[in-house]
């Protein structure tokens, strides 16, 4: 058994490979999901479907998926602690981009919602069929790849979408393709 930093408290506490979270950040964000619940819906990963949750570590879930789906699995890196969580062209055969969001406005009741005076990078609007990115002068216009999209919820990382740049710069605007991966 191995110990991990936790992404919930940014590393001040540290947790078991298996959670999500450590207790503390559990009980703050009232994660009372059952471990065997978890297991349960992890175990189809050849197909990858809008609104399904596949667990709360992005590395494992994007290590599973490089099996399965055949991702480039030397980009295994990019997701984990303290890193950007996105890896360019990671999708071999499409050449799309792997994104997965841990800090969003996200709200399984009103995706619409602005968080209060919190600063916000990514913002989920129009049900989730749009993310506005907003980046540092420094980072400008991105890869125009399209980004199979992942966002961190309260239950761990539910599948949001493919998505493609609609306007890029240091605002970008993705818009939802598809709900699904493969693609039908």
């Amino acid at each position: 058994m191995a110990y991990i930093k936790c992404p919930g408290c940014d590393g001040l506490n540290y947790m078991d490979e298996n959670e999500e979270l450590c207790p503390v950040c559990s009980s703050k964000f009232k994660y009372t999901r059952p471990l065997s619940i978890k297991k349960k819906t992890e175990t189809d990963f050849t197909k990858i479907l809008q609104g399904r949750v596949y667990g709360g570590n992005s590395r494992k879930i994007y290590e599973k998926f490089c099996e399965t789906l055949a991702w480039d699995k030397w980009k295994v890196d990019q997701f984990g602690w303290q890193t950007p969580l996105y890896a360019k062209n990671a999708d071999t055969d499409r050449k799309r981009d792997i994104w997965f969001i841990f800090h969003a406005n996200y709200d399984p009741d009103n995706l619409d919602s602005v968080v209060g005076d919190a600063h916000v990078i990514n913002l989920i609007t129009d049900n989730g069929d749009r993310i506005i990115e907003v980046v540092d002068e420094r980072f400008g216009k991105t890869n125009p790849a399209d980004r199979i999209t992942f966002v961190k919820t309260n239950n761990g990382y539910e599948f949001f979408g493919i998505y493609t740049v609609v306007k890029n710069g240091t605002t970008r605007v993705y818009k939802r393709i598809a709900d699904n991966y493969p693609m039908n």
